[in-house]
């Protein structure tokens, strides 16, 4: 279908919020890392995929912006801190670590794929097919993290202690990607998205696989608590608005 019933308006716009918003604060965490990534191939490739995720995430407030009659820019930058959906790990600070960044890394690429996958299946045609044009590109991302989850792991002792301390440190807050943004059921029920009730274990499976691979153990959790999905974030998230805001705060007629 083309069209989405006015009653449904609300339960979409919070699908596409927090897949748009844990995109945006995804790259904007990424984009640190230009200039000063372990080498060249790492820097080059690392800001091109932060650019990537900045650009799906203005693909999706296009469409959100379709239902909500705001401007795409506004709904990016001119909300409230309780009015961004994003999970708690998108902005967790990676105290410029490595390790930690690749571990954030995994867990989100993967996710979104997952998650990407399942929007391509919507039956509200606007979503699927921006779904199905990004989940192609997200496959590029997965692949790159995958490598070098494998490099760190099968590296050497240093390189293996690092990167599990890293995916242990991330693990709670990889858990709570899986809250469900607010209303999702009602779409299940009148199959404007298929139901999804195996996401976390075709998550965990996915992750498990790679991880085994590099002689890396996955410790994560599903954890639906009400929280960031529901506006309720922590300090990092509020350092990261404030950087993003800056230039809308200043000029609101700038464009993105």
């Amino acid at each position: 279908m083309d069209t989405l019933e006015t009653q449904f308006h609300v339960p979409m716009i919070n699908l596409l919020l927090s897949t748009a918003d844990d995109k945006l604060f995804l790259g904007h965490r990424n984009s640190d890392w230009t200039g000063i990534a372990p080498i060249l191939e790492a820097d080059i490739a690392f800001s091109s995929l932060a650019q990537d995720d900045i650009a799906h995430a203005s693909a999706f407030y296009e469409l959100t912006s379709t239902l909500n009659n705001e401007k795409p820019d506004a709904i990016a930058f001119g909300r409230k801190s309780d009015e961004y959906l994003c999970a708690d790990i998108v902005t967790k600070s990676d105290k410029f670590d490595w390790a930690n960044a690749i571990a954030r890394q995994f867990y989100c690429n993967v996710y979104d794929y997952i998650r990407l996958k399942m929007l391509s299946n919507s039956n509200w045609s606007p979503l699927a097919n921006l779904s199905k044009r990004i989940c192609a590109e997200q496959t590029v991302h997965v692949d790159h993290v995958n490598s070098w989850i494998n490099h760190l792991g099968n590296g050497n002792g240093d390189s293996n202690k690092r990167i599990q301390t890293a995916l242990d440190e991330y693990s709670e807050c990889a858990g709570k990607l899986f809250e469900a943004p607010e209303g999702i059921e009602e779409l299940f029920k009148k199959n404007i998205l298929p139901c999804e009730d195996c996401f976390y274990t075709t998550w965990k499976e996915k992750v498990d696989i790679i991880a085994n691979r590099a002689n890396l153990t996955i410790n994560v959790k599903a954890n639906s608590t009400i929280g960031a999905r529901r506006g309720k974030h922590d300090e990092d998230f509020n350092r990261s608005l404030s950087e993003l805001q800056e230039v809308f705060n200043t000029d609101p007629l700038a464009t993105w």
